[in-house]
């Protein structure tokens, strides 16, 4: 799987993409979705993300939609990059 995002000018460019995604490459909903960019601690400003998982055969798509229709893809990774890392095991003190 791969998680593609893209920043946006609006909510309504975001979110119509978001519908072409659903019908034209049948996302399914609770993998991808629309947010407002910003930064803790800063008033919101217009620029909205779609970000989402996707099936590596089907990003180069989603990729060729989004930035068809006007989004900035801001990331293509693969989603294990996502995932927390583990933990180190608890240091044992010098011995």
């Amino acid at each position: 799987m791969r998680v593609v995002a893209a920043r946006f000018a609006g909510p309504r460019q975001a979110s119509a993409v978001l519908e072409m995604l659903q019908l034209e490459l049948r996302v399914d909903p609770p993998d991808v979705a629309v947010a407002p960019l910003g930064s803790p601690g800063q008033p919101p400003g217009d620029d909205f993300v779609l970000a989402g998982r996707f099936p590596d055969d089907r990003a180069e798509d989603v990729v060729k939609l989004v930035s068809r229709e006007g989004g900035q893809i801001v990331a293509n990774i693969d989603e294990r990059w996502t995932r927390p890392r583990r933990a180190a095991p608890p240091s044992q003190g010098w011995a």
